[in-house]
């Protein structure tokens, strides 16, 4: 048997020599179907390893868990349509809390609760009057001058919209009202003679004037309501940026980096960091690239608002600056001067975008309002409760935080957070003070508020008036009272408050993530034994579709590899079987000497079973060489989806040696397996047929 194994190994080799170019097609496609599968298989382990710590590190948990009325799936980053998706509501927390992390392997149960508002903004009068007053106080000529002309031009656009509101506004007397007043403020008289601070002229404008244009684009924030302290504890790729944490039992909120960044930050400033990021993460040029040429083209137009956060000193030392750095003007007044300076630096190639960038950041933006909102200013958020009615809350902004490795993640960056109990205020609940007012209101007044909804109504809706005179709520007799509803907002509360009461949702942490299946299957016996309406999720499932990315990549990487090996094997044994055609007179010479079936048999397997085997080991080979580059260098998030995937902006692959090893063997195996038809067919070949000469 020993040697007859020996013989057939070195008719193997010969044969594979003889027949060295069907070898080489046969090893090659083996070596590609190695090479995509131990480094596409890798690559998925990496990413699903990297999602999985973005989503559990930052604000899922190991898993979730929601009342089981809920109407929707918890899609912690948004739904298909990022609605307000309806997943019910947790009404005493401690319940569940309690319950929760009586299992020995929970470390932590944290309340949370998320929506979207909308951030209360000024518009672009606002900003420009701000401008005037303060060049005015300064007495700066030209600056005023230049203020007075962007008003100038703000008043004109604004006249052009009030045109066409006109039209389509039902209320003529406030259209009339606004017609005087942009009138008296757009004669020439009005701004011309405006050449000291005059704060009966800037009061008109301020009250009667912008209000005209509204606010800006209103900004729709994502927002968690959560037990900060808790929440910081718990996640550890929270990190502050700027500002200070919220303390416990401290109303306010903290600004989302990335949001800043992104939508309250300087448009100039944007601009050159969008530049930036796809010339260092994508490594582009801005020529060639169409969104790097389109971005650098909208630059030039963005002097406007590095001049209007200027003053005479600033537009003096700046001008000297760019003078300096070889930016000349033939103007001899200093802010068409600097105009023309300043459009001819924010002009950036290739050539110099790396010196610009640097001293826009150097020398410019410290002298421009970078930002709109910066940690100790307040800011009013506003959102619809659940019965339908407007709540506004000013909150103060503590500070910036962001996802450390998820900076320019839309997806886990986009969320700013606050405080569990202005959440419930927001989503309509109230807190333990304003049921103290409710009922001091009750006590002292006839009318008389029997449901959550009709309270809601009195403290917080919007279509409430201020006082409230001989309303009958609730089918109770009418009062002659006059009642003041002004909802208390306090910018503290007892800790108590925070760890009682509503929350949408919670994360779990875990002593060990490894059990989460386990986990979670002991956890919703607790609950069904305990009569608890609630249902839990994993990570994955609590993301919506962005934890199901993985599932997908994984499906489509399957498919592939399946096709890849499919075609080989087919390959394989048309060529056996072609093979064995062409040599079928050698068969019958070896049949005719005394071969057996089964020597046949095994040459064919040998010479398949060692192709299969150098090529996958080739291709094993070289996928070690190539992940190991990979890991060195790493591979750039091509956007901001993918920076949340590999969990930081570059994603560094590990060696699977378990795929290294086991892939040629899996492979080898398969391919000789599948050979067994073609080597089978040559086996039975009659040596006496085999034998005859074929014309």
């Amino acid at each position: 048997m020993r040697e007859s194994l020996v013989l057939i190994i070195k008719v193997a080799f010969r044969n594979l020599w003889l027949y060295r170019v069907k070898t080489l097609v046969i090893a090659g496609l083996l070596c590609m179907g190695s090479f995509i599968g131990i480094v596409g298989l890798s690559l998925l382990r990496d990413v699903e390893r990297s999602m999985q710590d973005s989503i559990i590190s930052s604000v899922a948990g190991h898993l979730q868990v929601y009342s089981s009325k809920a109407k929707d799936d918890l899609a912690l980053f948004g739904g298909a349509f990022m609605g307000r998706a309806e997943i019910g509501t947790m009404p005493d927390m401690v319940v569940f809390r309690e319950l929760i992390k009586k299992h020995p392997n929970v470390a932590d149960f944290i309340p949370m609760g998320s929506d979207m508002a909308m951030l209360g903004r000024g518009n672009e009068l606002d900003d420009v009057l701000t401008a005037l007053r303060t060049a005015l106080k300064k007495g700066e000529t030209d600056i005023i001058e230049q203020r007075k002309q962007d008003l100038t031009f703000l008043l004109q656009q604004l006249d052009r919209e009030l045109t066409e509101r006109e039209k389509l506004s039902s209320d003529k007397e406030l259209m009339v009202r606004y017609r005087t007043d942009l009138k008296t403020a757009m004669e020439p008289e009005y701004l011309a003679s405006l050449k000291i601070l005059d704060e009966e002229k800037l009061l008109f404008l301020d009250t009667r004037i912008a209000p005209i244009s509204g606010e800006k684009q209103p900004l729709y924030l994502m927002y968690l309501g959560t037990d900060i302290d808790l929440f910081e504890k718990n996640f550890s790729k929270f990190k502050m940026v700027e500002g200070e944490p919220l303390a416990p039992g401290q109303r306010g909120i903290l600004l989302s980096y990335k949001v800043r960044e992104t939508q309250l930050k300087a448009v100039v400033a944007r601009l050159f960091d969008r530049l930036k990021k796809r010339i260092d993460r994508v490594e582009t040029t801005i020529k060639g690239d169409a969104d790097n040429e389109a971005t650098a083209k909208d630059l030039p137009k963005q002097y406007q608002q590095i001049l209007a956060s200027l003053d005479r000193k600033e537009s003096e030392e700046l001008a000297a600056y760019l003078k300096s750095i070889g930016i000349e003007t033939a103007e001899k007044e200093l802010v068409a001067g600097l105009k023309e300076q300043l459009q001819k630096f924010l002009i950036v190639d290739d050539g110099n975008f790396k010196d610009r960038y640097a001293q826009f950041y150097e020398r410019i933006a410290p002298k421009m309002k970078l930002y709109e909102i910066s940690p100790g200013e307040t800011i009013v958020l506003r959102s619809y409760t659940k019965s339908g009615y407007i709540k506004s809350v000013p909150l103060k902004v503590y500070g910036v935080y962001t996802f450390e490795g998820l900076e320019d993640s839309d997806l886990a960056g986009v969320m700013n957070i606050t405080d569990l109990v202005t959440f419930r205020e927001l989503y309509g609940e109230m807190n333990e003070e304003s049921k103290k007012e409710l009922e001091a209101m009750r006590a002292k007044s006839s009318t008389v508020v029997t449901t959550a909804a009709a309270a809601e109504d009195a403290l917080f809706g919007e279509s409430a008036a201020p006082t409230l005179e001989n309303r009958e709520i609730e089918g109770q007799a009418k009062s002659n009272e006059t009642i003041q509803i002004k909802p208390v907002i306090s910018d503290v509360f007892p800790i108590s408050e925070i760890q009682n009461g509503l929350a949408l949702n919670a994360a779990i942490r875990l002593k060990d993530g490894s059990k989460i299946d386990q986990t979670r299957a002991e956890l919703n016996k607790m609950f069904k034994e305990a009569g608890l309406e609630a249902k839990l999720v994993d990570w994955q499932e609590a993301t919506g579709i962005v934890g199901q990315f993985a599932n997908i990549v994984r499906i489509v990487l399957m498919f592939a590899l399946g096709v890849i090996f499919v075609v080989a094997l087919v390959i394989i044994n048309n060529s056996i079987i072609v093979g064995t055609l062409n040599r079928t007179k050698e068969i019958g010479t070896m049949r005719a000497i005394g071969a057996q079936k089964s020597f046949v048999l095994g040459i064919f397997l040998a010479e398949t079973g060692i192709t299969s085997l150098i090529g996958s080991i080739l291709g094993a080979g070289l996928a070690t060489l190539f992940l190991l580059a990979l890991n060195h260098k790493g591979i750039p998030a091509p956007n901001d989806v993918m920076t949340f995937l590999f969990s930081g902006p570059r994603l560094y692959p590990t060696l699977q040696w378990n795929l290294v090893i086991l892939s040629p063997l899996v492979i080898s195996l398969v391919a000789t397996i599948a050979s067994i038809y073609a080597a089978r067919h040559a086996a039975h070949v009659k040596p006496a047929e085999a034998m005859q000469e074929k014309e």
